[in-house]
């Protein structure tokens, strides 16, 4: 028998994820103490939520019997200050505890898996985002939504899980889920989303659109269908997913969706007159064909429209899952689309990859308070193995910017709030190596003449990681433990001006240019980069500083 003892304040709601040993009998666990319930759970082979909300405070007990439930995650939480203070975890296990020493700069999830972003949006000054999440383990399975909030980008507060799977997923073992999808705020306070149901081989399609409505943006009401079926299109194949809903310049919202046939990656175009998004959604047309003669599908699309010098721009942005270049053997690669849409077409003008690290995936972006930006999923699937654990992050969020005819993504004021005590104001004169104290640091790379080759190396216990340039070529030197062949990183004819390096235990971002190239890698690793190593090369830098960092602040 287990018993968990723990304090509960009058008002407060308890979520509990349990199932059954049997797999068909309910599953039982009991509270008791200052609140006295059975909490029952179905049948099912995964774990499904109860919840209790509270009358009165004192310290309570949840117990329940190993022999017959299993109980992997419970946490508590004020619904009335739950966006400042968050969930209070109470139970982990083995299988879901995320460890405490990785991604201190970046979000990540409180237990659990993590992947694509969703939902980004902004109301009442916070912005919140949703995010791919199973809650039991640290890997892959069937699709929850995450959800956390924030009042500057930085410092994150975890809320209760917020879209669950339809039960008969948990019930028999099926794959699938709640997928990507996206959010929009509607005028009366309450939140809208968007996503991809999912049913691994179901008949005739297994990826269909739903949207649900939560009134609280803590519990979410029923889902009901918006487009059940692809487009009749000839070649389709059957990935049809990831709805990003927006407003169009024809003042409609519009719908992007992921897919494919036998030729090409497509990003599909629906559209509604409906002002709630609720109903009655159209399909308009291929918004983009990417050849491919590898069959693969566009993945979380999104579109965002541009400000300043790009008025009158809207970036495309989808993941191509699968790809691989050729020459690097990078995989998985993202696309940035500059180009004029009208509501209905869209005239490309100019196309980049997002990042040439590649662990910057599903980024989804939208036009918030102080201009277009958006994030990313910091990792990779080519790293991913479904007998391992996976930790990740999310980037930091990223300004889309439009600057002398070229996109640029540098990452968010809000960053340089993290910053704590300048520790070296001039690295090409420091002693060599220089610490990392707590292997956090923000590394300011500047030089008066463009194009300074140089070498940065990181001291990690267990990877070989040097950033270098040759005068051309920009390229990140990147060799983990083993013999499994390694990507190169490169960044090609450029002439750096400047560069802003920030290393977090698990992820290094690099930004060359304020964001005009980036290039993120993921660690995996527990362990910190210890110290850092300029080589000059005997041409020393405008500036070369480094800051210490403090960890984000929950």
């Amino acid at each position: 028998m287990t018993e968990l003892k723990f304090p509960l304040a009058a008002g407060e709601v308890l979520h509990v994820f349990q199932k059954p040993v049997d797999k068909v009998s309910p599953s039982h666990v009991s509270l008791t103490g200052a609140a006295e319930a059975d909490l029952f759970g179905p049948p099912s082979d995964d774990f499904t939520r109860t919840t209790y909300e509270t009358s009165a405070s004192g310290e309570a007990t949840l117990c329940w019997d190993e022999a017959s439930t299993v109980v992997s995650l419970a946490y508590a939480f004020d619904p009335a200050r739950v966006r400042e203070n968050g969930i209070r975890v109470l139970w982990t296990t083995e299988a879901n505890r995320t460890g405490a020493a990785r991604h201190k700069l970046h979000l990540k999830t409180p237990f659990g898996w993590m992947n694509d972003p969703n939902g980004l949006c902004e109301a009442d000054g916070l912005t919140h985002l949703f995010y791919q999440h199973y809650p039991h383990s640290q890997r892959w399975n069937t699709m929850h939504w995450g959800h956390a909030v924030s009042r500057n980008g930085t410092d994150w507060v975890h809320q209760p899980v917020f879209l669950l799977p339809r039960n008969e997923l948990l019930a028999d073992d099926k794959n699938g889920g709640v997928f990507s999808g996206s959010a929009m705020p509607l005028p009366d306070g309450r939140l809208r989303v968007f996503y991809t149901d999912r049913e691994d081989d179901r008949l005739p399609n297994w990826e269909w659109q739903m949207t649900a409505v939560s009134d609280d943006w803590i519990d979410v009401g029923p889902s009901t269908p918006v487009i059940t079926a692809a487009p009749d299109l000839p070649g389709y194949r059957k990935d049809f997913r990831d709805p990003y809903v927006f407003r169009g310049p024809d003042g409609r919202w519009k719908m992007l969706l992921g897919g494919g046939d036998d030729a090409a990656a497509l990003v599909l175009l629906y559209d509604t007159a409906d002002p709630q998004g609720a109903s009655n959604w159209e399909f308009v047309g291929v918004l983009h064909r990417e050849p491919s003669q590898q069959k693969l599908p566009a993945e979380c699309p999104c579109m965002v429209a541009l400000d300043s010098e790009g008025a009158g721009l809207h970036v495309l942005i989808f993941g191509l899952l699968g790809s691989r270049d050729e020459i690097t053997r990078r995989r998985n690669i993202t696309l940035a689309i500059v180009g004029r849409f009208d509501g209905r077409t869209f005239e490309p003008i100019q196309r980049e990859e997002m990042d040439f690290g590649t662990d910057c995936y599903a980024f989804q972006g939208i036009v918030g308070a102080d201009g277009p930006y958006g994030i990313a999923w910091a990792a990779n699937w080519t790293d991913v193995f479904k007998e391992r654990d996976f930790p990740s992050a999310m980037t930091f969020p990223r300004r889309l910017v439009w600057r002398n005819g070229r996109l640029a993504t540098p990452p968010i004021d809000a960053v340089a709030t993290l910053r704590t005590v300048l520790a070296s104001e001039n690295l090409a004169e420091a002693a060599s190596p220089v610490s990392l104290e707590d292997g956090l640091g923000e590394i300011e790379l500047a030089w008066a003449e463009p194009g300074t080759p140089f070498k940065l190396a990181f001291r990690h216990p267990t990877h070989a990681i040097e950033l270098g340039y040759d005068g051309s070529t920009l390229e990140l030197h990147f060799k983990p433990p083993g013999s499994r062949p390694v990507p190169r990183y490169t960044i090609e004819d450029i002439k750096p001006e400047t560069l802003r390096i920030f290393v977090d235990i698990g992820l290094i971002e690099i930004y060359v240019d304020d964001g005009r190239w980036c290039l993120t890698k993921r660690i995996e690793s527990d362990e910190p980069v210890s110290a850092i190593e300029l080589d000059t090369l005997g041409r020393p830098p405008a500036h070369a500083r480094l800051w210490q960092l403090r960890p984000q602040r929950a």
